[in-house]
């Protein structure tokens, strides 16, 4: 009974300091406060709504188109056979980091699987009639590295070539990072897995040619250098195609008396930068003049600018100057936007000629789930992720990733139509 006397003593107090309309006026701006804060969420939801769905209008509507011929781009039907069309995609370095070997390291039986960082993106390239990029690791028996002297496990080589890749440049300045020996084993397992190669001078044969629907392809490869050069032997370094002006020109000359099309591979270019520097720009005009139609440039782990210049005959000459990195673990947003170029050239029923037809890209993006993650890297569509998340599948990725995406197609476009 004490114990009630004290609860009406309490209650009573509280009245006393609390008046009936005070307590009113409290609670009414309380629910008022509530339903602001609520009418203010459920704004901010609509906004982010009409902001996805404005999004998703302009991901729509973008075509990464960098050209298109102005002549028709399908055969003239009162032709009796229709022109060849070859398509030819191509990716930039394909690198193997420290933390994709620890990524892909399979504890239980003590092995290594990288299938899963390529499996959303092989849709992309495996429709190509060539695809090609540029291996730089070394395949030895050796312990595995992915910085200073680079060494990768052969489930690396067996994932990218069944991610569609099936010509790869020897030609980096990694290459000859365990020696005259490293290089030939390197080359020796990657052709055995079923890779054709290029950028070795091992053999007689320095212009790799592949013939797709009775159109000869000529590609050249060549590197600016290697590491510690001034270490290397004459031997070592001859085994490589280093570049320099008097075998790019003889080689150049042997790919147009061999075949209809010459594609030149170049390992060139300042770390990171997004801009080619004078040399590789003085380099790529060299080569056109000397036959090169398509010119492929890559080691910046950067994107840089593409562009079509006339040659002497009055023709286009496409140039990339960098394609970035098709995969690697390099921890800057510069490094984590790449793309798949998709070049179609056009064989002409009447007299055989060959023609660039048209350029475009679908651009990608090397996204890192965190270490705890069971697949820590993966290649993504940025365009058809980020399309995807603005249609209202929020569970594809996170507001930060998407928002990533958005800033690296941004950057991408920007970069990419930069004029030089």
């Amino acid at each position: 009974m004490a114990r009630n006397r004290r609860n009406k003593r309490t209650f009573k107090k509280l009245t006393d300091i609390i008046s009936l309309k005070t307590f009113l006026t409290l609670l009414t701006s309380l629910t008022i406060i509530i339903l602001l804060c609520l009418g203010i969420i459920f704004y901010r939801n609509y906004q982010d709504k009409q902001l996805l769905a404005k999004q998703r209008q302009e991901l729509d509507a973008k075509i990464e188109s960098i050209f298109t011929e102005t002549i028709q781009n399908i055969a003239n039907s009162n032709q009796n056979k229709p022109d060849s069309i070859i398509r030819i995609s191509a990716v930039g370095d394909i690198l193997c980091g420290e933390e994709m070997l620890k990524d892909a390291y399979q504890e239980e039986n003590k092995t290594y699987s990288f299938d899963s960082m390529f499996q959303n993106i092989t849709g992309f390239i495996q429709r190509s009639d060539i695809v090609v990029g540029t291996m730089e690791t070394n395949f030895v028996n050796k312990a595995y590295s992915g910085y200073g002297n680079r060494n990768s496990p052969k489930e690396f080589g067996e994932a990218v070539k069944n991610s569609g890749i099936n010509l790869v440049s020897l030609s980096t300045n990694h290459s000859l990072d365990y020696g005259l020996q490293g290089l030939k084993e390197t080359k020796q397992y990657l052709q055995e897995i079923g890779f054709s190669t290029v950028g070795d001078r091992l053999k007689e044969e320095t212009v790799t040619i592949k013939t797709v629907k009775n159109t000869k392809i000529a590609f050249l490869s060549y590197t600016y250098g290697v590491e510690e050069q001034t270490k290397k032997t004459k031997e070592e370094l001859n085994s490589l195609n280093i570049y320099n002006e008097e075998t790019a020109k003889k080689e150049l000359a042997y790919a147009k008396e061999n075949a209809d099309y010459i594609f030149v591979m170049m390992h060139w270019g300042d770390p990171y930068a997004t801009k080619p520097s004078e040399e590789q720009k003085q380099i790529a005009n060299f080569l056109i003049e000397n036959g090169a139609n398509v010119i492929l440039g890559n080691h910046p782990a950067a994107i840089q600018p593409m562009e079509i210049k006339k040659n002497k005959q009055g023709e286009n000459v496409f140039i990339a100057y960098s394609l970035g990195n098709y995969i690697s673990s390099i921890n800057n947003d510069i490094s984590k936007v790449e793309l798949v170029l998709n070049i179609e050239l056009r064989k002409s029923s009447i007299d055989g000629k060959v023609t660039l037809s048209k350029v475009d890209y679908t651009p990608i993006y090397v996204l890192d789930n965190g270490e705890k993650a069971q697949n820590r890297y993966e290649l993504i569509d940025m365009k058809g992720v980020a399309k995807e998340y603005a249609g209202g599948n929020t569970n594809i990725v996170d507001k930060k990733t998407y928002h990533q995406l958005l800033d690296g197609l941004k950057l991408l476009e920007k970069v990419v139509e930069s004029k030089e």
